[in-house]
């Protein structure tokens, strides 16, 4: 497997150099989310790498408004791109753009969106045969990445080290706490500094979510790396192309370290030496969709048995409406309530009108009815029979 890496500055270029590292990826300023790099920087690295051999990437990868991506495009012209191997877009403007005005492979970024296979195809089959390679989201599991490595037919990419975003807006949420003077945030405005705090969550007990700002809007992190090192092997035979180091955020720009690990094991060895807390995400399985029967309110969940409907609404000391979904209501009949709080109530029918306020005997199935009222049934209560 090839490895990339991000590169901010020379000596991390010159250790990605003397480490076999296959491809760097260079971050303008105004092109990318965390781009640091002026026109002049990023031209001296990329000439640089390109005269020891090492491929250069260059990161488009900010979302764009309209009026933006014209400055973006003056932006990208300031560049010297023929020391650029490929370009990596995750806006469809910018991958258009870069489509029908320069000859570069293209390599589209597709980490945040566009996680089944038919999308993904439709991706790479836009740009034909300019496709360099598709980087894949680090939210697919094991079995679903391979499959994906089986059926495209362009080189994979996949994240095997780093921060996990969570979150990210275009607004700029962390200086908007600090006075519209203050010092710190005229610099991020000016690309000169970026803001770095951590979160945490008002409804559970996490917290230490690194938080981010910078000119491009506001990013949050899960609270743990990924580290999918001690799967190199499993990575190799799914038939990941290359896997990318994400070493932006880290005290220490250990490509050395990780460049020479060739197999799980060493991944394994490495992981007791890497300063982070670590995760593997998704790689084993994504079972997000467990949490989806959770989300809803079992007290209110309909049990056929008995089954009446639901109150819709209930005017205190007046009536209670009740739309008939099963069985009918009739004037008589003793009535089970189970509120959303979960709690169960009884009342008779004592009056019965349908939606004209006309006395009724009887409210079949697919009607609207109101009965009398009964205190503490309240609206998404659920109606049954009582036996």
């Amino acid at each position: 497997m090839k490895i990339n890496t991000y590169v901010q500055n020379i000596d991390q270029l010159i250790a990605c150099i003397q480490n076999g590292v296959d491809e760097i990826i260079l971050e303008p300023l105004e092109l990318a989310r965390f781009g640091k790099l002026e026109a002049k920087s990023f031209n001296e690295l990329a000439k640089k790498a390109h005269e020891e051999n090492l491929k250069v990437a260059l990161e488009w990868d900010v979302l764009m408004t309209e009026s933006e991506f014209e400055n973006k495009v003056k932006a990208l012209k300031e560049l010297n791109l023929e020391f650029v191997h490929n370009i990596r877009v995750q806006d469809v403007g910018a991958m258009n753009y870069v489509y029908e005005n320069l000859k570069h492979p293209i390599s589209i970024i597709l980490e945040t969106g566009n996680h089944n296979l038919k999308a993904v195809q439709t991706w790479v089959s836009a740009v034909d045969s300019r496709i360099h390679k598709v980087v894949l989201s680090v939210e697919l599991a094991k079995d679903t990445l391979e499959e994906y490595c089986q059926k495209l037919s362009c080189p994979v990419e996949l994240m095997a080290v780093g921060r996990i975003l969570l979150f990210y807006t275009p607004r700029n949420l962390l200086s908007a706490l600090t006075p519209q003077t203050d010092e710190l945030r005229q610099k991020v405005m000016r690309s000169e500094e970026f803001i770095e705090a951590t979160g945490e969550s008002e409804e559970s007990p996490h917290k230490g979510f690194p938080l981010v700002e910078n000119r491009h809007g506001t990013f949050m992190f899960h609270i743990k790396r990924l580290y999918l090192l001690d799967h190199l092997d499993d990575l190799k035979a799914m038939g990941i192309d290359s896997v990318r180091y994400d070493l932006r955020f880290d005290e220490n720009f250990e490509i050395n370290k990780m460049s020479r690990l060739q197999n799980s094991n060493d991944g394994k060895e490495y992981k007791t030496q890497y300063p982070y807390d670590v995760i593997k995400g998704y790689f084993n399985i994504n079972k997000t969709d467990v949490l989806f029967k959770k989300l809803k309110n079992y007290r209110i969940q309909r049990k056929d048995e008995s089954y009446i409907g639901e109150v819709i609404e209930a005017s205190k000391g007046n009536y209670m409406a009740i739309t008939v979904k099963k069985h009918d209501i009739t004037l008589g009949d003793k009535l089970k309530f189970i509120t959303p709080e979960g709690k169960e109530m009884f009342c008779k029918v004592h009056e019965l009108k349908n939606s004209k306020q006309e006395d009724i005997q009887v409210a079949k199935k697919d009607q609207l009815c109101l009965m009398n009222y009964f205190g503490g049934v309240w609206v998404k209560s659920q109606v049954y029979l009582a036996k």
